[in-house]
């Protein structure tokens, strides 16, 4: 395997609003990630969507938008609208613009400063503006999915594939990408049928950093503070948004405290239904068992881990799950919904649950029994400790990575 600086490989990685430091919350994978390839030698530079200057931070370089009117992106939307579909076209005149003026600014990182290959972090917006990059420059595109961008649960509108105006962006991308990186096998067989072949789709599972996430970590500050000392603590960390299934946590809830009245429900982060969640909770009584926390530091997660007797993960539809990861390498059981990635994590009965989405009663069931078995709870926890030492730690990801990046510029 490759060893710190032993590449000279340089990449442009294409995310929109990554942020520039570890305790910024938004795409921190794409950040994780991304660190981590400079600490294996690879010359890496972002380029987001914000007008901004270039600058440095942690090694990594940051590149953003010069200008917002830029003629030469209106050139360069001319002289790429043969490659629209007539649906991607039927959309906003100002959004064809931005894909350009992104591209062409993506462009002018990879030309001036002679990357090798551009890796592109969701499939739209970022994927088609460097698809749109590496018509201009020739250099080869990498696409990794993360599933808003390729999977679809109509029941809650969730999936930009759900609008036939960026599904034939997506399909465009897929097809044309010379690398696609999945986390999972649902997406792998996705992306697979949206690109009608296997080769240069590769299953590259999502990790975490598994010394920061460990069973060793001690969690009382968390408890002291939330006012949890003595009682058995069940902890999601999830938007606030439909498709994260947080209403069904909730309800499995009410049937838990009807026969444990000593069990709290912590539950971090913030979202458009966190009102309509909190006036769920008052409607089933359950103000002494339901902690809404907001947005958790990041800095602050690993010990939120350590605080819980138990996780749970009730999402309707997920591509990967970096929290039921992040609870595994923690030492901690998980109650996970058998949809998506998922079911590549929970092995059910070994390392945690899973059950059926949209089902209180059976979360509730699984919670239960991991209250009255406490030795048996513990041991799963281990064994997803395990598990995640073996399969999900962050440094055999970006191994894969780097190998991927090899193959194509070799």
């Amino acid at each position: 395997m490759m060893e710190a600086g032993s590449s000279d490989i340089s990449v442009a990685i294409v995310s929109s609003v990554v942020g520039k430091s570890p305790r910024e919350v938004t795409y921190s994978f794409v950040f994780d990630e991304a660190y981590r390839l400079v600490q294996r030698g690879v010359n890496v530079h972002v380029v987001r969507a914000a007008v901004e200057e270039s600058s440095s931070s942690y090694g990594i370089n940051f590149h953003g938008i010069r200008r917002r009117v830029d003629a030469e992106a209106f050139v360069e939307l001319l002289k790429n609208l043969p490659l629209y579909s007539p649906f991607a076209l039927l959309r906003n005149p100002l959004m064809l613009y931005w894909e350009n003026l992104y591209a062409l600014n993506i462009s002018n990182v990879v030309e001036n400063l002679r990357i090798d290959l551009i890796h592109a972090h969701f499939a739209y917006p970022e994927g088609f503006s460097g698809l749109i990059a590496k018509r201009r420059t020739k250099k080869p595109l990498v696409v990794t999915l993360h599933g808003y961008d390729i999977l679809v649960e109509p029941s809650v509108k969730y999936g930009i594939r759900l609008s036939k105006r960026y599904d034939a962006l997506v399909r465009e991308v897929l097809v044309n990408a010379d690398a696609v990186i999945v986390a999972s096998r649902a997406v792998f067989e996705e992306a697979v049928k949206l690109r009608g072949r296997k080769s240069g789709t590769y299953l590259v599972h999502n990790g975490v950093d598994i010394k920061r996430f460990n069973p060793n970590l001690n969690g009382s500050l968390i408890r002291k503070r939330l006012g949890i000392e003595n009682k058995f603590v069940v902890f999601s960390a999830r938007h606030h948004r439909p498709v994260y299934g947080l209403e069904y946590l909730i309800k499995a809830a009410a049937l838990v405290v009807k026969l444990r009245s000593d069990v709290v429900f912590v539950i971090g982060g913030e979202g458009p239904l966190r009102t309509y969640h909190e006036k769920l909770v008052e409607m089933l009584n359950l103000e002494n068992n339901v902690i809404f926390t907001g947005r958790i530091p990041r800095d602050e997660m690993p010990h939120y881990y350590a605080a819980s007797d138990a996780v749970v993960v009730p999402s309707l539809q997920e591509a990967w799950s970096l929290v039921v990861t992040e609870a595994m390498a923690s030492g901690k059981p998980v109650v996970g919904t058998r949809v998506g990635g998922i079911v590549d994590q929970i092995i059910d009965g070994y390392n945690g649950f899973l059950v059926p989405p949209r089902d209180p009663k059976a979360i509730a069931e699984k919670i239960l029994w991991l209250i009255d078995n406490p030795d048996e709870a513990k041991r799963m926890g281990m064994n997803g400790r395990r598990l995640a030492e073996e399969k999900f730690d962050i440094e055999k990801r970006i191994e894969k990575i780097i190998g991927i990046y090899k193959e194509l510029v070799g």
